[in-house]
């Protein structure tokens, strides 16, 4: 899962909130508040649906995850949702979109489900240790965008689903998307008639549109190849980076296992925490070397290293040349 999942949930809360109570969820999530500036990072699923849980009750807001919802389009989950939405039809695009869901997110599941004469456009997730409510209302506004390039801007699902119970103010919910609202299903989703699959698409890209492709789609995946939970160690990892933290135990408790289960799993697969680090350090050096100005020093405290030397002796190492020699000889390709 991409930080640019929760859309304008961090300016939602700090506008009816303020700073300090986006800062504090953002903490008692651990996350840090950097990641709203870094919408391409990847975060743990779970750590997502807290953002929404307490935002909700930072607000006292039964519709809050429906609010950030309608504030994001289907654009807003990245390029392999825009390649998904480039299709000629309906049904593939929403078939694209389920067969490169796997690069963007780990535990979810996204499906195209059958049910009599419709089918199901369904976000799935797991649960954790937290209410999902508001994170599945979240889901249904940038999926009605989605399938209304293809049917229309006034159209309308026969029905909507979510996974939690019925509340007493799912009616709120109902009246903003006008639809019937069906609780306690398998995920977040909405009914198609098998027979729209078909429609072409209604709403033209602009001419000046990019095409995205495939290669496009999985360019950013970390560690695409490994197996999990190297795969997705890898995506906490880099996103604890952005505080410059890079400890074990906190990137254990963002997975949900102990150290020692965290290494026991990785050690079952031919991994290490350190290489997993040192694979993400690399990977953010190297982009902080050629997109910033900010010293070789900088780089290496917001790394985590606690020396200038210690950091330029990693990177000879990953590169064969020290950051300044690197920084140097790429900016001079460029200029010319």
């Amino acid at each position: 899962m991409r930080a640019k999942g929760f859309g304008g949930l961090p300016d939602l809360i700090e506008r009816q909130a303020g700073e300090r109570v986006l800062a504090d969820i953002f903490a008692r999530e651990r996350l840090p508040t950097a990641l709203r500036d870094a919408p391409g990072t990847p975060m743990p699923l779970r750590s997502m649906m807290g953002l929404f849980a307490r935002g909700a009750t930072a607000l006292d807001c039964r519709t809050f995850g429906l609010d950030v919802g309608e504030g994001m389009t289907h654009k807003g989950y990245g390029l392999w949702v825009e390649h998904a939405a480039a299709a000629p039809t309906l049904g593939e695009g929403l078939r694209r979109a389920i067969a490169t869901s796997w690069a963007h997110q780990s535990g979810s599941r996204l499906e195209l489900a059958r049910n009599g004469h419709h089918r199901v456009f369904r976000f799935a997730t797991p649960t954790f240790d937290v209410g999902k409510m508001q994170h599945c209302d979240h889901l249904l506004p940038p999926m009605l965008t989605f399938i209304r390039l293809y049917l229309g801007r006034e159209w309308t699902p026969d029905w909507a689903e979510v996974e939690y119970a019925r509340d007493l103010q799912a009616w709120r919910v109902e009246e903003r998307l006008q639809v019937e609202l069906r609780c306690g299903q398998e995920g977040s989703g909405l009914a198609v008639k098998a027979s729209e699959l078909s429609r072409s698409r209604a709403m033209q890209a602009g001419g000046d549109a990019r095409i995205v492709t495939l290669r496009d789609v999985l360019a950013d995946v970390i560690l695409a190849e490994a197996p999990d939970p190297a795969r997705a160690l890898s995506a906490v990892v880099a996103l604890r980076l952005l505080d410059g933290h890079s400890d074990i135990e906190g990137a254990a408790y963002l997975v949900g296992l102990s150290v020692q289960g965290l290494q026991r799993r990785l050690r079952l697969i031919g991994y290490t925490y350190r290489e997993i680090v040192d694979e993400a350090r690399r990977a953010r050096a190297i982009r902080l070397l050629l997109e910033t100005r900010m010293t070789v020093l900088a780089i290496a405290l917001s790394l985590g290293y606690e020396t200038h030397a210690s950091f330029t002796r990693a990177f000879a190492r990953w590169m064969g040349c020290t950051p300044s020699e690197f920084r140097k000889g790429n900016h001079a390709g460029s200029a010319g």
